[in-house]
């Protein structure tokens, strides 16, 4: 039944007329209401505040004031002992080279040479020895990178002190900027490529006296180490005595060391030769260790330091791994007639005292490994404790530059006859 038949003809002819097109205007539309978060956006990180995280992830693979070296330390991806002299004292530190978290000096340990016990010491940079670090913002560690700065194509940074630590050296991709240690100014910049400049893949930076060092890697196996003057002029790669091809020593099976304030060392497939070169003039010294002749055939030889183990026999590989596997990689500090020299492999935790004209080992330090309860005693306390040393430590570390030298007799062997 329809009551209002007139009704509806007056509301349908229009509706009509709309659906036609038939001039009527069309209903506005909503305006669309962002909402807007009520969460706030995240503040930049402050240096302070990636430094605090660095110290608690450093902390949880050497607790504070440990005297002892965590079993830890053993892992292939834990960081890596390195050894300095630092006045009078001889210095381990446990420097990371993770490339997913390089928390840079992680712990450190004064050595007393005559027990090879270790008292825990702040992390801190070594003077001139150099360390990776992960940029934040085109900054590694505060020290941020020019304006018109090339935009850096990795992540990672290398960074090494001056031995006073005023001047600090930050190598991203193929440019070495200096900067005021305390200020964080930036002062200079120059490449590393070019004539005479580095030929591989950088790894690393370091600073003895008014020279920078900087170790190159191929994918291959070759690694060698190029001098640069601190104003960026190039002085080439340190090649071995009456080397005719220019090409470097190779540091592959081999290592790099800071001797002390003036000299560095090549030493090539396992302390079988080092090469000496003096910072101040440029000249070079070699020493020869004497080895027993191996159970080996030359192609053998060869096999096994071109890490082709597959073609040298057992008897062979354990007669080589004898003489050169702690060897390898093993960084020495001079001392006043000795080397004092970090091993690697089995032999790591342990301080050799080498003859510094034979390279004979006269005797072993062992430095103390932690039992498990001791490390475990050593990051014991309450929160409160671990928070209180941590805004200490805020203040301290990785930031601040190298630990500074004490005075006194510089011999970090003296005693170790």
């Amino acid at each position: 039944m329809v009551r209002y038949p007139g009704m509806i003809a007056h509301v349908l002819v229009p509706l009509a007329l709309v659906a036609c097109g038939g001039g009527a205007k069309k209903a506005p539309k909503k305006p669309v209401v962002t909402k807007k978060s009520l969460t706030p956006a995240k503040a930049t990180e402050t240096e302070e505040e990636r430094e605090k995280k660095r110290t608690s992830a450093a902390r949880a693979i050497v607790p504070d004031g440990v005297s002892c070296l965590p079993t830890a330390l053993k892992d292939n991806t834990a960081p890596r002992l390195e050894l300095a002299a630092i006045g009078a004292d001889a210095v381990v530190c446990a420097i990371d080279t993770d490339e997913t978290r390089l928390l840079g000096p992680v712990a450190c340990w004064k050595v007393d040479l005559a027990s090879g016990a270790l008292a825990y010491q702040p992390a801190s940079p070594l003077p001139g020895r150099g360390i990776s670090v992960l940029l934040d913002d085109r900054c590694a560690r505060g020290f941020c990178l020019p304006k018109d700065a090339k935009a850096p194509s990795s992540k990672i940074a290398r960074m090494a002190w001056n031995s006073e630590g005023s001047k600090v050296a930050v190598l991203v991709g193929d440019d070495l900027h200096v900067y005021d240690a305390s200020s964080k100014a930036h002062e200079s910049s120059f490449s590393i490529r070019g004539d005479k400049g580095v030929t591989n893949d950088p790894t690393a930076v370091h600073w003895v006296g008014d020279m920078l060092f900087v170790e190159g890697a191929d994918q291959g196996p070759f690694a060698g180490v190029w001098a640069f003057k601190a104003d960026g002029t190039p002085v080439g790669g340190i090649e071995a005595i009456g080397a005719k091809d220019g090409k470097p020593i190779s540091t592959f099976g081999g290592s790099f060391s800071l001797l002390d304030k003036t000299r560095v060392a090549v030493a090539e497939q396992g302390f079988t030769t080092v090469t000496v070169y003096d910072a101040t003039n440029g000249q070079r010294s070699k020493l020869v260790r004497k080895l027993t002749k191996p159970p080996c055939k030359n192609e053998e030889v060869d096999a096994y330091w071109k890490d082709e183990n597959d073609k040298v026999t057992p008897k062979c590989k354990d007669a080589l791994a004898k003489s050169f596997a702690h060897l390898q990689g093993a960084t020495a500090v001079a001392g006043s007639k000795n080397f004092l020299v970090m091993l690697r492999g089995a032999r790591l935790g342990e301080l050799a005292v080498m003859d510094a004209k034979t390279l004979a080992e006269k005797k072993a330090i062992k430095l103390p490994w932690c039992t498990g309860n001791e490390a475990a005693a050593a990051g014991g306390g309450s929160a409160s404790d671990d928070a209180k040393a941590e805004a200490k430590e805020d203040k301290k570390a990785t930031t601040r530059g190298p630990a500074k030298k004490s005075k006194g007799d510089e011999d970090p062997d003296a005693g170790g006859e």
